[in-house]
């Protein structure tokens, strides 16, 4: 999700993760979280984080956990085997498609 969201200029990984000015206003305005709970607090706002199992950077930071709340909240994310993994479901691959303007084949 990291590179489609590059593409889409939401994020900006040329020295580590940064959110872009769109990538924001994705999270507010598109998804529809509230800024005040993007603030960076003990993390920060955006950051890579290493997936072990996929050996590939994933979005962590404030902007990460917001993301996975709201997929799992909207029921668009599942724990998969021992609920360390996760998949995404065939509504949640229907909505990022749509919200990250992708088609199929992305």
């Amino acid at each position: 999700m990291t590179d489609a969201m590059t593409r889409a200029g939401l994020l900006d990984q040329t020295g580590g993760f940064a959110l872009t000015p769109a990538g924001l206003a994705w999270l507010t305005d598109t998804l529809g979280l509230s800024p005040d709970g993007l603030r960076p607090d003990r993390r920060p706002l955006a950051r890579g984080c290493l997936d072990w199992t996929e050996r590939r950077q994933h979005l962590a930071g404030v902007a990460g956990a917001k993301l996975c709340e709201t997929f799992f909240g909207n029921g668009w994310m599942a724990r998969i085997g021992s609920g360390r993994a996760v998949r995404l479901t065939p509504n949640g691959k229907a909505a990022l498609l749509d919200l990250l303007g992708l088609s199929g084949a992305d």
